[in-house]
């Protein structure tokens, strides 16, 4: 883990941490020690209202620096969002679920020792489960946020369990620590307690308590932990103590809980190394994950600032040593993926202590290929700028930022969304890569400003049309539905569907979907150099020299009918575009 960056206000908090007499918890154990430990917990604390004052507070507790910026500290997913172009898409997660009291907006409900900033997604996903270890294949993972069923030894009777990563997992108990001792006497619902029993010392379940010490244990305080520990304690003006002194949870939880405690001044873990990198030229598209292209065999670099390296290849959960570069095996087929993922291990204690894993996510491309990762995109700014020459993709933009739409589309029982591809960044307005699920757009003219939406993957492959024929439900299929495309004084474009509405993003459940309601407005980029190699589709006029008829593939390519191969096309006149089989 990287070191937060500490402020002012984080060095206030060392002095609080500091002023701490933990002495007067001298010669006490179990449930007097834990009655101790509540009311030294408790001692001045002074939360923040939850909402604007918590993303507040987390600029200085959950921020990390990655690529010279700074970055929200997620623990439960690799998604990458620069503090600068905002926090949408995130939730404010408590570790310890708000509806095991009810919801209440009590002072557990926020209380920054258990709160993050979390992925919407994985927060979503994280539901209301209790912790747990997973037996076998998880139901859902992002590569850091696991969720399934549990081993017999956990869960409490839960179904589903949520766990953590390994690195994360002693910041867990230590805040599950906390809050089951800060807040034991509040309003805690029945029908959640797969971890907790109010009737009786320690409150905890036997299995939670034994699972949450193994997690503390196998993942000890480590610098991050204490510095954020120290900026909570700079804004709430209260500590956590099973932060402050590690060994502290044995003798109130664990087997340690009959022998009278004895205060020393603690030791804390170092920062864990930092996890590995992969040689050169590949780009950052999440915490820790890289992406690139490649096609024959090669020898690739795994580099370290210290320690060992162990890496993975492919779907082999087997991490061996790094000895030197490894060789990459030629691809097969355009499009497929191959995964190398690392590790850097030193000790602590005596004890292994590894870094997060770091992947590098390699997409085959055949020489010569279609491939738009690396192309030159300029925002369309005027209506002469929206036609069937260009190459698009529709992204929202904030600050600095562009969440980009994908090639795939979702249904639940209520909404039909098209996902998204993820964050790229603007350079002087322009963007220089996008995600390899980026959805390439081009429009197919239907009379005056209508078209229909032909969605391509990044090597423009033809996936389906845009359609939408009621709110909050688009779905990309065989056949699109007319929409009238315009761009707006404030930079936007705008795609209306009618009475459907029009196409938005949804920030708070980060995704793209047609609807009636105010959500976040759309841009258009026009591809403007896709020199990166590519072929680019290019459209010209078919019949007589005019702009009456044009024949498509159903790539959305130019063709010229009288010499194309045999199959399926789109013909367009002034009276709308017609599927036609030559």
């Amino acid at each position: 883990m990287k070191r937060i960056i500490i402020t002012s206000v984080a060095a206030a908090a060392i002095l609080t941490a500091a002023a701490t007499d933990y002495t007067a918890l001298n010669g006490l154990c179990g449930a007097d020690l834990k009655a101790a430990v509540k009311k030294l917990g408790e001692q001045g604390i002074s939360v923040v209202s939850y909402g604007d004052k918590t993303w507040a507070a987390f600029e200085t507790t959950d921020i990390r620096m990655i690529d010279g910026r700074q970055a929200w500290f997620d623990m439960y997913s690799n998604r990458l969002v620069f503090v600068s172009s905002g926090h949408e898409g995130m939730n404010i997660e408590h570790s310890v679920a708000n509806s095991w009291w009810g919801g209440e907006k009590n002072n557990a409900y926020k209380d920054l020792y258990h709160l993050n900033p979390s992925d919407a997604d994985a927060n979503n996903r994280k539901s209301h489960n209790p912790l747990g270890i997973i037996e076998g294949t998880p139901t859902w993972t992002n590569g850091l946020t696991r969720i399934g069923a549990p081993t017999p030894a956990t869960g409490g009777g839960s179904a589903t369990v949520f766990e953590p990563a390994d690195e994360y997992k002693g910041d867990f108990a230590r805040a599950y620590f906390y809050i089951f001792t800060i807040y034991d006497d509040i309003a805690w619902e029945e029908k959640y307690n797969y971890m907790y029993d109010l009737s009786q010392f320690p409150t905890l379940k036997p299995w939670a308590t034994e699972m949450l010490l193994q997690w503390a244990a196998a993942d000890p305080v480590d610098q991050r932990e204490i510095d954020r520990a120290h900026a909570v304690a700079g804004i709430q003006n209260n500590v956590n103590p099973y932060v402050e002194i590690p060994e502290l949870a044995e003798y109130v939880w664990g087997a340690k809980n009959t022998t009278p405690f004895a205060y020393t001044e603690p030791t804390y873990a170092p920062n864990r190394p930092d996890a590995p990198t992969f040689g050169n030229g590949y780009s950052l598209a999440g915490v820790n994950t890289w992406t690139g292209r490649w096609w024959e065999t090669f020898a690739l670099d795994i580099n370290a600032a210290g320690g060992e390296i162990y890496y993975a290849l492919g779907d082999d959960d087997y991490f061996q040593p790094y000895e030197g570069p490894i060789a990459i095996p030629a691809a097969g087929t355009s499009g497929q993926t191959y995964t190398v993922r690392a590790y850097t291990q030193s000790r602590y204690d005596g004890k292994p202590y590894i870094s997060s894993t770091a992947s590098l996510i390699l997409t085959a491309r055949e020489p010569g290929g279609i491939d738009y990762m690396n192309a030159q995109w300029e925002k369309v700014t005027s209506d002469a700028d929206i036609n069937d020459q260009n190459v698009y993709i529709i992204t929202y933009q904030n600050a600095d930022a562009s969440q980009v739409m994908s090639c795939s589309a979702k249904a639940t029982a209520s909404s039909g969304y098209i996902e998204n591809a993820g964050q790229v960044f603007t350079v002087d307005g322009n963007i220089n890569q996008i995600p390899e699920k980026s959805a390439l757009v081009k429009l197919i003219p239907a009379g005056g400003t209508q078209y229909y939406v032909s969605i391509n993957d990044i090597s423009f492959n033809h996936v389906g049309y845009l359609s939408s024929t009621t709110a909050k439900f688009v779905r990309i299929e065989e056949e699109g539905t007319e929409v009238e495309i315009t761009s707006q004084p404030d930079g936007n474009t705008k795609f209306d569907f009618g009475v459907s509405g029009t196409l938005q993003y949804n920030s708070s459940s980060p995704r793209f979907s047609v609807y009636t309601s105010n959500q976040k407005p759309v841009a258009l980029y026009r591809c403007t150099d896709d020199s990166a190699g590519n072929t680019t589709p290019v459209i010209s006029p078919v019949i007589n020299g005019t702009v009456i008829e044009r024949w498509y593939d159903l790539n959305g390519r130019s063709v010229d009918i009288v010499t194309a191969e045999p199959g399926i096309y789109i013909k367009v006149t002034e009276r709308g575009a017609v599927k036609v089989k030559k």
